[in-house]
């Protein structure tokens, strides 16, 4: 069975949220001007420069397979395991019928 892991997806997480929180505090200054400041302004938008080009090396770009140690079903095995299922539900069927009788 192959599940797919993702090695870097703490990192892009964290950086997802420190992207989001650096653009929203340039959203705030363009929207409060009491709070505006250049300096301030400047440092934030920087910052999620920054962090748009670090999201951009850890982004999830490929994923490694890891196999699980299982054996391959045969088609033998298959047909066996769909016969035997054919016949726990006749089972369950006759069963059934019994207890409403």
């Amino acid at each position: 069975m192959k599940t797919l892991h993702r090695k870097s997806e703490p990192i892009f997480i964290a950086l997802t949220i420190n992207f989001s929180l650096f653009s929203a505090l340039a959203i705030c200054q363009v929207i409060i001007e009491s709070i505006y400041h250049p300096w301030l302004f400047l440092l934030c938008v920087l910052g999620g420069l920054i962090n748009l080009v670090f999201m951009y090396c850890f982004r999830p770009k490929n994923y490694t397979f890891l196999e699980t140690e299982e054996k391959a079903v045969s088609e033998i095995e298959k047909n066996k395991l769909m016969d035997d299922l054919e016949e726990e539900a006749v089972r369950r069927k006759r069963h059934d019928q019994i207890e409403q009788n």
